[in-house]
């Protein structure tokens, strides 16, 4: 006995854009669509949601879910609108990067335009509009674009019938687009691409004369296109990932220039170390620290103080450098402050016996050092009225005859530091490229 034939069925995946074909009509239920594996559901003779999507879909070049390079990005297509106004009709995609975030890409009979929406807003004044520095002239009146068709995602509410206020303005190869809806107001910065390059960073092919089912050689080239796609994005994240120890190399020797730099930028070194007493409950103001010389046009200078014998006590240090021949104070505030304890998950400790703070930009010359000091306890430098302790009933203001002895502090003043808040930063930013090939190197091992 011959087995039963089944009639073969032509079916386009809503998520892809692919065609599939169904061997089993009549008797299968789910299709896995061979390009993105999305499950299709072929139970009932007539799938409304495919062919809907056939119908909208049918006007765009650029499926969804294509991928393509353009500015050494790649983007893919996740949405799709047709606009027209009174005299033309135009089509828009939405671009999506997960590392760099959404663009636009606007076809209008052949020729293509990238958008990057706009953080700021220009600045307006009638018919022009300035935008970083360039100017921008409208071309034409304001008109009203109606969305016609909607596929695929967006990242606010859209649908087919929504009307906004579009005006352009251009300034030579580059067009600035105000689109004004329900009082919102939106600026898209657009730059003109040749339609032979979008073509070629799509995948784009020209139509077939023949199409027996649908179309299946172009959706197997865009397929085809995705794949290729992928395989390139693995294999640089491959050589990203090789050519790490290159850039950490790279980025050692990057550092030690720099701090070569720094260090010579910072020119030549002088230094003053006093030591002094902090007294508690009180301020002792204008301690003299010494005096340094500045011998660059600019320098920093930083200011160390350690209090070796801190324990749940804080030192307040108000600094000032006052120039001797303009008697002009600078001032900085710096603290030491060092705490104990015990709880629940055992002994803890905060803070540090040393801190260390630094003056920026200061001009060449000879600087006085001066210093306000006042140490303090935890959790109060008086004792509660009412208390117990043998410190009241004194004439030291609540401190008796077991008033704390001052605190001694060392301080230390020097030239020729380095600013290391901005050389931490260039750490930083150096070891950004590294990072980030290793990251490439794990998501697409």
């Amino acid at each position: 006995m011959n087995a039963p034939k089944h009639a073969v069925r032509a079916v386009t995946c809503p998520n892809c854009g692919g065609t599939l074909e169904v061997r089993a009509a009549g008797w299968s239920v789910n299709l896995a669509c061979r390009y993105c594996g999305s499950i299709l559901d072929v139970s009932r003779p007539e799938v409304q949601l495919l062919e809907q999507h056939n119908r909208a879909a049918a006007g765009f070049a650029l499926p969804l879910g294509s991928r393509g390079r353009l500015f050494d990005t790649e983007w893919q297509v996740i949405g799709a609108l047709k606009r027209s106004d009174a005299w033309s009709t135009w089509r828009e995609y939405l671009l999506l990067n997960p590392y760099t975030g959404y663009r636009w890409l606007v076809e209008y009979e052949g020729d293509w335009k990238f958008g990057t929406m706009l953080l700021g807003r220009p600045e307006e004044s009638g018919k022009t509009v300035v935008w970083q520095g360039q100017r921008y002239r409208q071309e034409d009146e304001a008109v009203l674009a109606t969305t016609e068709t909607v596929i695929g995602e967006f990242y606010w509410r859209v649908s087919s019938g929504d009307r906004v206020l579009c005006a352009s303005y251009t300034s030579r190869d580059f067009t600035l687009s105000r689109e004004e809806a329900d009082g919102e107001v939106n600026w898209t910065h657009l730059v003109a691409l040749s339609g032979g390059h979008v073509e070629s960073a799509f995948g784009i092919l020209p139509p077939e004369p023949e199409e027996p089912r649908g179309g299946g050689n172009k959706a197997r080239g865009y397929a085809l296109f995705e794949t290729e796609a992928q395989a390139e994005a693995q294999a640089a994240a491959a050589r990203g990932v090789d050519d790490v120890p290159a850039m950490l190399g790279l980025s050692l020797l990057t550092l030690i220039a720099a701090l070569v730099l720094m260090l010579g930028f910072a020119g030549g070194s002088a230094e003053v170390r006093t030591d002094i007493e902090a007294p508690f409950g009180r301020t002792a103001e204008g301690i003299r620290l010494g005096s340094i010389t500045v011998n660059r046009p600019w320098q920093f200078v930083s200011v160390t103080a350690r209090a070796n014998t801190l324990d749940n006590q804080w030192v307040d240090l108000d600094y000032s450098l006052v120039d001797r021949a303009t008697g002009q104070s600078i001032d900085a505030y710096g603290l030491v402050e060092h705490y104990t304890g015990r709880d629940s998950d055992g002994a803890w400790s905060e803070g540090d016996t040393k801190a260390t703070i630094q003056f920026g930009h200061i001009r060449k010359g000879t600087y006085d050092v001066f210093v306000d000091a006042g140490a303090h306890r935890w959790p109060t430098d008086v004792p509660p009225v009412n208390s117990a302790s043998p410190w009241e009933a004194s004439t030291y203001g609540g401190w008796g005859e077991e008033r704390p002895g001052p605190v001694p502090v060392a301080v230390t003043v020097k030239t020729n530091t380095v600013p290391r808040g901005n050389f931490w930063t260039l750490c930083i930013l150096v070891a950004l490229m590294p990072a980030f090939a290793l990251y490439r190197g794990w998501k697409y091992r």
